[in-house]
């Protein structure tokens, strides 16, 4: 029996996260869950932060505390569940070259809004024929080299090496002749 192997979620991670969320006393009602819900999604989808990307509509729920009242607002201990993007030293994955200049590549995920903008350097690959042949809109295998990002960025700037396809090699096998012999 074969087995199959799952796929991943791509470039990002399931994580629970734990925060403090501050409402409006004059906000609060029947539907604290929502108007949780909604502050959350508001303050860190699509955005980076101390974690890493937050993927846009990947936040949901999972509890909440007793607010605690200091001043007009209302603090609540928050878990959520998300999905974070945060390359690290080696990782490898797929992205789309959008721009070619003198000094390297600029690349996306094919995801819309990609969380990550990926610096390839033309001096890392001079002697690298395949890279020199690279158009935009290629798809490329690339290795994370180093990482920058910065609160409530729109993206994580990644520094990262191209992988070179690999080269696949027919090995010719040998044909095995079966000869069968009669009994005479």
């Amino acid at each position: 029996m074969r087995k199959i192997k799952k796929r991943g979620l791509g470039i990002y991670m399931q994580n629970v996260l734990y925060k403090q969320v501050y409402l409006h006393f004059h906000n609060i009602g029947n539907n604290v869950a929502e108007l949780l819900n909604e502050k959350i999604a508001h303050e860190f989808e699509g955005k980076c932060i101390e974690e890493g990307y937050i993927k846009p509509s990947s936040i949901r729920l999972l509890t909440f505390s007793a607010g605690e009242i200091r001043g007009g607002n209302v603090i609540f201990t928050i878990s959520f569940e998300c999905l974070i993007c945060r390359p690290v030293e080696g990782q490898r994955f797929k992205c789309i070259v959008k721009n070619i200049t003198k000094a390297g590549i600029r690349a996306e995920t094919n995801e819309e809004p990609s969380p990550v903008v990926v610096f390839i350097a033309r001096d890392h690959h001079h002697n690298v024929q395949t890279f020199h042949n690279l158009k935009e809109n290629d798809t490329i295998n690339v290795r994370v080299i180093g990482i920058r990002y910065e609160l409530n960025d729109k993206y994580i700037s990644v520094i990262a090496e191209y992988i070179e396809p690999r080269k696949i090699k027919m090995i010719k096998k040998p044909r095995v002749k079966i000869i069968l012999e009669k009994d005479a």
